[in-house]
């Protein structure tokens, strides 16, 4: 049952556990959490909660810390966060404590939904009883606040997850300098990610792709691209991602030859460019009205293969027609609803919609 568990196979789970009761053998905790996961993963929370409540103590089976946390988790995945917080309430009546994945599984779940208040709450009840926090606890207040672009409650959870003694991990510090990037404090941020290495935490991809992004939004350009190219000589290979970093700062700014050399650079990494990184460039050109060059980049990403997708043609559209090129609009709209991309009314009313706000 657990092979198929991990084998994302739920409907095997269910079916094993229907052989072991025909059987006739004794059923333990192990084998009801292994139904409990099997259910979660095919969805079905609100069987597995009956299970744990109802059917588990029928059988003379008492369900464990763990059997409790797969169905909370469950619940979450589901979106019935209502039913996971009462079950978490319900478990010292029931007679089983929470452990650490009990708490963090709720913090994350309100950090994610920015309850961080309420996160904070169960993180006070959490050491009240004697459970130390852990670095996951941490990581997902620090997410959380720095997702609302609270950095001040994101430094003071990092002081705090420090002084008791908690070592901080990349994910961690990654949080940490999204939140610094967001409020322009690429300095500061630089500094964390350049004690990263002397903490023992080596920057991952997604640092990088913080600091890239950073930079590239206040548009310092010499530190994007030095940093890019120690991120290549550090070994760290560039994805998709960070190519379209540079290329979005590069096309917003009107550097198109350095934007397009990136393509070059990235075929270099082994990297092929895609429908966003086209785009990118393709709606920098319509808005400088270069529709040529624009229709140019068009046709050769069609050509090596790669499909244009309806914010590609409604940026077409929308810069052909801002330039009086209304025989090509009608061209492009009709091939966008061939390739059976959008309706005519769903793919007008973006366009129209751009072309008041440009007083047309």
């Amino acid at each position: 049952m657990d092979c198929c568990c991990r084998a994302d196979r739920p409907d095997l789970v269910v079916a094993f556990f229907g052989r072991l009761l025909r059987l006739g053998l004794r059923l333990n905790v192990i084998s009801f959490n292994n139904l409990l996961k099997g259910l979660c993963q095919a969805k079905r929370s609100n069987e597995a909660l009956d299970l744990l409540l109802h059917r588990m103590p029928e059988l003379d089976c008492a369900p464990d810390v763990f059997s409790f946390n797969i169905v909370i988790n469950g619940c979450f995945r589901e979106g019935e966060v209502d039913k996971a917080c009462n079950l978490f309430h319900e478990m010292p009546q029931l007679g089983v404590q929470p452990d650490v994945v009990t708490y963090n599984s709720i913090i994350i779940a309100l950090s994610r939904a920015g309850a961080m208040g309420k996160a904070e709450v169960v993180l006070r009840q959490m050491v009240d009883k004697g459970i130390g926090p852990d670095v996951m606890t941490y990581n997902s207040l620090i997410h959380g606040y720095s997702t609302l672009g609270q950095w001040k409650a994101a430094v003071r959870v990092f002081k705090e997850m420090v002084s008791v003694g908690v070592l901080p991990n990349a994910v961690t510090l990654n949080s940490f300098m999204d939140s610094l990037c967001k409020h322009r404090r690429t300095k500061e941020a630089r500094d964390i990610f350049d004690s990263m290495a002397a903490k023992g935490h080596k920057p991952n991809i997604a640092s990088y792709s913080t600091m890239l992004n950073g930079y590239a939004k206040q548009g310092c350009f010499d530190d994007m691209t030095g940093l890019f190219n120690s991120m290549v000589q550090n070994g760290v290979v560039p994805n998709h991602h960070i190519f379209n970093i540079l290329i979005n700062a590069y096309a917003k700014r009107g550097l198109m030859d350095e934007a397009m050399h990136m393509f070059e650079v990235m075929r270099q990494q082994g990297v092929n460019p895609d429908v966003f990184s086209h785009q990118i460039v393709m709606d920098s050109l319509c808005k400088m009205g270069r529709m040529d060059a624009a229709l140019d980049k068009f046709n050769q990403m069609v050509n090596q293969g790669v499909s244009p997708n309806k914010a590609v043609y409604q940026c077409l559209v929308l810069g052909s027609c801002s330039h009086g090129h209304f025989v090509k609009a009608k061209e492009l709209i009709s091939e966008a609803v061939n390739r059976g991309l959008c309706s005519n009314s769903v793919f007008f009313y973006p366009v129209v919609n751009d072309l008041c706000k440009e007083g047309r």
